[in-house]
Order: structure tokens, then sequence, then C-alpha cells
């Protein structure tokens, strides 16, 4: 079933229950691409369940083809979403329906949108992806989307990630997938996969995609409808601030603590199984991201691992905030100077739990404070 950004609504999911209870086993799926998969109908029944789900509206044709856009909540719920992939979504979708009727049957390639870089909609893994972003035009910000091109599933067991290749205003979009879409029917030898086609352009010319859009990059000629974002009325405003990434719906520093735990579980697993090293392994990388998350909360970028180490003992404990009675460096780092024994990973699990806690405390005194 295939379902426009993911979304249908109680009338019709009350409809759906009991005709999947009755018809399909009482089971249903949701599929990769935000559809619905119902595995157990009967061949006798798909006639009566076709003609039920036609009644519901959920009869629609292209599912997982070229027309079936996948796109996370974006800016409609999530407040990391820079841009609207939704809509955007719904906007693509009405191009490929109206414009290219004959992709509603292709499978090959497929269209995924984020609402900002984190790849909740999928679009590093897509033959033509997007992420949502910002561009500026003398002072005054827009919605933009990066495009991405080249990703998707190779066919024998692997994938391909996609390749970065230009930033245009979200406005330009229906622009974006035409000009690309041309340029594989005018270009492409008869039967050649998208990404194959990919591969061949960028191979005879790295810039090939680049210079294909980079016009609709060009802001000399932006309008004032450039700053509204699809499905809005309203000019954009950028705000960043707790989201749902991924479905949890915590902010950031929570969903870092809640990893720490998930990583001190990890090490108490392997150090039942007797697998000291990674016991060890397990509780250094919880103070890693249990300092990541300190730092998180202080508005601190946190690159790389050395870099967390060196910040934390900075901002953190240079600064009182936390005291271990010596730096951090000291403490994480005291695993290289032992041998992945029981008695040093009980130890170093141990002072793993404390300085979580101690994270966990400094956490609770800033959202007191606030």
């Amino acid at each position: 079933i295939r379902l426009t950004s993911g979304d249908f609504y109680t009338q019709e999911a009350r409809k759906l229950a009991a005709l999947v209870k009755d018809y399909a086993a009482d089971d249903i799926r949701i599929s990769i691409n935000q559809g619905l998969l119902l595995k157990f109908v009967q061949p006798e029944s798909l006639p009566h369940v076709y003609m039920q789900l036609k009644e519901l509206g959920m009869v629609k044709l292209g599912f997982d083809s070229v027309a079936d856009v996948t796109a996370c909540p974006g800016t409609d719920t999530c407040n990391l979403g820079i841009s609207d992939s939704t809509n955007t979504a719904k906007v693509i979708e009405e191009v490929i329906e109206k414009e290219y009727p004959d992709l509603v049957f292709n499978n090959e390639i497929k269209i995924k949108i984020s609402g900002c870089m984190n790849s909740c909609g999928q679009h590093s893994m897509a033959n033509i992806g997007f992420h949502g972003s910002t561009m500026k035009k003398d002072g005054n910000i827009m919605p933009a989307l990066q495009v991405l091109l080249g990703g998707g599933v190779k066919g024998d067991g692997e994938g391909a990630i996609s390749d970065k290749v230009v930033k245009v205003p979200s406005k330009r979009v229906k622009e974006v997938i035409r000009l690309i879409l041309n340029d594989y029917n005018d270009n492409a030898a008869e039967g050649q996969y998208f990404n194959d086609y990919y591969q061949e352009r960028i191979g005879a010319d790295k810039m090939y995609f680049y210079n294909l859009l980079k016009p609709l990059a060009d802001l000399d000629h932006i309008t004032a409808s450039d700053f509204i974002d699809w499905g809005h009325d309203d000019e954009y405003v950028k705000q960043i601030g707790v989201g749902e990434c991924a479905g949890a719906m915590v902010d950031l520093v929570a969903t870092l603590l809640l990893d720490v735990e998930e990583k001190i579980l990890f090490a108490e697993e392997a150090l039942a199984s007797k697998a000291f090293s990674d016991a060890i392994y397990h509780s250094y990388s919880s103070m890693i991201n249990a300092a990541k998350a300190g730092l998180t909360s202080l508005g601190t970028a946190t690159n790389t691992q050395s870099g967390i180490v060196k910040s934390f003992d900075e901002q953190v404990i240079d600064a009182g905030l936390i005291d271990l009675g010596k730096s951090f460096s000291e403490v994480v780092y005291e695993m290289n100077n032992h041998k992945p024994s029981e008695e040093f990973a009980v130890s170093y699990l141990a002072t793993a739990k404390n300085f979580y806690q101690l994270v966990v405390k400094m956490r609770e005194k800033q959202l007191t404070a606030n």
C-alpha cells in the first residue's frame, strides 16, 4: 500500500485494522519506503481486500516506484528539521505522476528526502536524494535543498552512498527533478540503470551534474516565493530545537546519555561473558559519549574523540563543573596502562558508571537552573 509521506489517518486506520484482522492474519508491516505491507492475504481474498482499500482511498499506483518518495517528518513535527520534507515529497510525486507517468511503474530509481542532514529520510541511500539546508541572499535566509545523486542498493548485497552535488533553493526542486530525469532519458543507454548512467557521466566529467544543476543554484533572480517553503504561507525562519530524529522525541543531550546507558549495558554483558577487552572498550566508549553529552549541553562542538577529551578537561573539569580528583584524560586513558584483565575491566566499568552519574547530575543542575 503506497502512502504519500507515510501518512494515513485515524478513520482509515480503524477500518484498515478491521480488514487486516479478518483477511491478512492480523499482521501489518511498515515498509522501508513508508508504505504498508499486508503479507498474508490469501489470493482468493485479493479482490475483496482491493475493493475495501479502494473505498478507504488507499489504492495508489506506484508502490516503491520513482513516484513513491520517502520523506522524514521534517519541519512538520521535528524541530531539527531545516526544510519541509513532507510537502516537498508531495510536490515531487505530483511532478512524476503528471509529467513522467511511465515512471510510476519504474522500481529502480528511488527518491528520498530528509529535513536535515541526519538522513532519517534515507537521502544518503537514494539514487536521487535531498536534505534540508538554507541559503542566504542579501542577509535573508531561504529554505534550500542539498542535492545528492548515485546512492542506493546495488542488488548484490551491497549499497552505495550518494554524492553531494549542489545546493539549490527549495522552491526549485521541480526543476531539479526535470533536469535530472530529462538528462537520464536523453543520454542513458537503452535499459541502462540510473546509477550506471550516473557513474558513466561522472567518470567522463566529474563536474557533469554540478554543471547541469548549477544554474538552479544561482541567486541573482530570486523571487519573494523563494523565501517561503513548500506547504507554507509565511516567510521562512530558521529555528533548530528539540527534535524527534529517528523517532527519539528527546533533546540531543538526553539522546546521547541514553546511548551511554546502552554502552554501559554492553560492557556489563561483555564482562559477564569474560570478554574483558570488549568490556573495557565499551566502558571507554561510554565515557567518551558521556563527555560528548556534557559538552553538547554547553554548546561546544565535538568532532573527534581526542577533541572531546581535551575540551571536557578545559570546559568542565578545569571549570569545576565536575570533580574527578584528576583530569578526564587521566581517567579515560587509564586503559592504556593496563592489560585487559578481569580486575581492570571491573574497575574501569565502575569508573565509567560513576562518570556517567556525574555527567547526569551536571545536566540536571543545568535544567534546574534554566
